[in-house]
């Protein structure tokens, strides 16, 4: 009898709650599925020609300062799920990445894990976990914020190079740029005076 009610209430839960990475779905986003764009979405256009957007509703820990996702121009689906922290110094967030590594390992150990990166000191700055079709990295960086030198941990969310989900999106963001780009040369021609050009 336990176990039906058990079976019942794990049927009843929300599939945000199931819901991770092995799904697809990190920070209560879903790869290649579309944003719901409202009136307060802030986006960035990225050199790509992608928008960043800021997460309005992310389901995430306390310590997450944010999250942001990089989605096509048009439809906004969704390629990159991007959890970040900042911190003010290296030592700090080093902490803070080594305990989410250690969190990440043991809610996905049949991730591979590999493809390390190293920075000139031989210091790891981003460690990968892989299950086709998707890849979990985690990075550090530094920059500026708040007008001051700060260091970031961000835990990333995609698709692995070469496998069809990742094409697809590229393929999906590539249309999309390129008729974005022919409606502003339309735009521009119907507006110009163009004799004699």
């Amino acid at each position: 009898m336990a176990l039906r009610i058990f079976l019942m209430l794990v049927i009843a839960m929300p599939s945000v709650v199931m819901a991770d990475a092995a799904d697809g779905q990190f920070m209560g986003y879903q790869l290649g599925s579309n944003y719901p764009r409202s009136g307060n979405t802030r986006v960035e256009v990225t050199f790509t020609g992608n928008l960043n957007i800021t997460a309005e509703n992310p389901v995430k820990p306390t310590n997450v300062d944010e999250v942001t996702l990089t989605a096509t121009a048009e439809t906004l689906t969704i390629g990159y799920i991007n959890a970040l922290s900042w911190f003010d110094s290296e030592a700090e967030a080093r902490d803070f990445g080594r305990k989410y590594f250690k969190l990440l390992r043991a809610k996905y150990p049949d991730w591979a894990l590999g493809r390390d990166v190293m920075d000139a000191n031989m210091n790891v700055v981003e460690v990968n976990l892989d299950k086709e079709p998707y890849k979990l990295r985690m990075r550090l960086t530094d920059g500026r914020r708040d007008g001051k030198m700060m260091w970031r941990i961000s835990m990333t969310l995609t698709w692995l190079p070469g496998t069809k989900e990742a094409e697809a999106w590229r393929n999906l963001s590539h249309t999309q740029r390129m008729a974005a780009q022919q409606e502003k040369r339309e735009v521009l021609l119907d507006q110009a005076d163009t004799r004699g050009l």
